[in-house]
């Protein structure tokens, strides 16, 4: 996990230039499609995109945010009890969506993908990094998230899918490397 956590911090150092490691529960939607609303999103920075909601497991344990990025506050905290903060934490195993939210070994084990700049899909990707969440039934919580952050003909890897490319045209939270 050392080596996963240190490969993130080596690819995205601006992205994690201010992170706080948080502690508690947090949504993981690094394996999660999303759909539009049609509706906006505005960022910390007054940057406004289209919206998507994405569907992503409460997890519990530690977990690294920016409090100045997405629409936290300066603080891990959750802003009630009805809500949770989509962190990041990098794990092998949890629930994911493609498999019904399953809690068994073999459908939580995590499969990195890579969606191609040829895919023509990189706008079309999702954020979710320190965005609010709303926390619904069964330990999933609803984040409302911005997509269109990255130029169509970027790269990207997902978790989404357990390694189906169909997932690469769902609106994934991606991270976006080449």
């Amino acid at each position: 996990m050392k080596y996963l956590l240190s490969l993130v911090l080596l690819f995205a150092p601006d992205v994690y230039a201010a992170a706080t490691i948080c502690h508690g529960d947090f949504a993981l939607c690094a394996a999660s499609t999303c759909t539009p609303t049609g509706k906006t999103i505005t960022n910390n920075q007054g940057e406004t995109f289209p919206e998507v909601e994405c569907r992503c497991p409460i997890l519990f344990g530690p977990n690294i945010a920016d409090p100045e990025l997405g629409n936290m506050k300066g603080s891990c905290a959750p802003t009630d009890a009805n809500h949770v903060w989509s962190t990041f934490w990098p794990r092998m195993e949890y629930p994911q969506e493609a498999s019904n939210w399953s809690h068994e070994p073999k459908a939580m084990k995590v499969t990195i993908q890579e969606c191609p700049a040829s895919m023509e899909q990189g706008a079309r990707s999702s954020n979710c990094f320190s965005w609010n969440c709303e926390k619904g039934p069964n330990g999933i919580a609803l984040c409302k998230c911005p997509m269109n952050q990255i130029p169509a003909n970027t790269a990207f890897i997902i978790e989404a899918g357990q390694g189906n490319p169909a997932a690469c045209f769902k609106h994934p939270v991606a991270f976006p490397y080449k």
